[in-house]
C-alpha cells in the first residue's frame, strides 16, 4: 500500500522528497561476517527441517524431536538459538539433542545436511506411522506405474506419434518423463522406509 507508506514518510520530520524517489539508506557500519554465516547456518537448518516435515506430511501442530550434529563451536551458537530453532521448525524444545556424534538411531532417522559441519537427524517414528506410510507409498507407486505405462503405450503407438500434433506428443513425453521421476523418488523413499522397519 504505497500511498499509506508515503503518508507515513511525509509525516516524519525533514522529509521533502517523495519516498518513491528517495535514495536507499546507506551505512558505513562494518558487517560481522561471522554473525552472517551463523545466521545463514541456522536459516539453512530450519529450512531443511521444514522441508522434511512437508515431504513427510507431518501435521503442522505436531512437535518432533531432533538431533543436531555439529562441531563444538557450531553447537555453541545453535544452543543459544535453541528456542528459535524449536519455534520456527516446530520441534519439541525439550527433545532437541545437540551433539558432536551421530545419534544411536541414525539409521531410523531422516538425515539433513544443513551446511558443512551442521547436520540434523529427525526420527521417522516421531513424524509418521511408518507402516501406514509404506502402505500409502505402495499405493501411490502402483498408481504412478499405471499412469506411466499408459503414457508409454501411447508413445509406442506409431499411429499416435505420426498423426498427433507435435505439441501433444511433446506434452505426453514430458508427462512420461515426470512420471518416471516421481516413480524413482517414490521407490527411493519406500526403500528407505522399509529399511527402517526391518532394522
Amino acid at each position: 500500500m504505497p500511498f499509506v507508506t508515503e503518508e507515513l514518510w511525509q509525516a516524519l520530520p525533514y522529509r521533502k522528497d517523495a519516498l518513491i524517489v528517495a535514495p536507499w539508506p546507506s551505512t558505513d557500519l562494518p558487517k560481522n561476517l561471522l554473525s552472517i554465516k551463523r545466521f545463514q547456518n541456522l536459516q539453512s537448518l530450519i529450512r531443511g527441517i521444514r522441508n522434511v516435515r512437508a515431504e513427510y506430511s507431518v501435521e503442522p501442530a505436531k512437535r518432533i524431536s531432533a538431533s543436531v550434529v555439529a562441531t563444538v563451536d557450531v553447537l555453541e551458537y545453535i544452543s543459544k538459538e535453541k528456542q528459535v530453532l524449536a519455534l520456527l521448525s516446530k520441534l519439541d524444545a525439550q527433545n532437541i539433542n545437540l551433539t558432536e556424534s551421530l545419534p544411536g538411531d541414525a539409521n531410523q532417522c531422516v538425515h539433513i545436511v544443513a551446511d558443512e559441519g551442521l547436520e540434523a537427524y529427525l526420527p521417522l517414528a516421531d513424524m509418521v506411522d511408518v507402516s501406514a506410510e509404506v502402505e500409502r507409498l505402495s499405493k501411490r507407486l502402483s498408481k504412478l506405474q499405471t499412469e506411466y505405462d499408459t503414457l508409454l503405450a501411447r508413445l509406442s503407438s506409431p499411429s499416435f506419434v505420426e498423426k498427433a500434433p507435435e505439441n501433444i506428443v511433446r506434452g505426453v513425453r514430458e508427462k512420461a518423463s515426470e512420471a518416471e521421476e516421481k516413480i524413482s523418488l517414490t521407490k527411493n523413499r519406500l526403500t528407505f522406509l522399509q529399511s527402517t522397519v526391518s532394522t
